[in-house]
């Protein structure tokens, strides 16, 4: 998808697609290297409700891959999401 649709910041990449359980899965790709903090994640979660409205889905699983550190807060209080760190 294209990310500037949603918002204006230029570190992310967006995608959409169904899993083997056809659930609905967006994967944000963060490159950005400074922090990731929780301001951040409320970000991301409007513009998976706009996602929704625009497809007209229900999306079940939210990934997030990022390059940079990440505050351990965000990780331990956002439960509905999966984070994977990569090169």
């Amino acid at each position: 998808l294209d990310f500037g649709e949603f918002s204006k910041k230029r570190t992310y990449k967006l995608f959409i697609g169904i899993d083997k359980n056809s659930l609905y899965t967006l994967v944000f790709m963060r490159e950005a290297k400074s922090k990731f903090i929780k301001k951040e994640l409320d970000e991301l979660v409007n513009i998976t409700k706009l996602v929704e409205t625009k497809f007209d889905t229900n999306i079940k699983k939210l990934i997030l891959l990022y390059r940079s550190q990440i505050c351990s807060k965000v990780i331990k209080n956002a439960t509905d999401w999966k984070f994977y760190a990569f090169m």
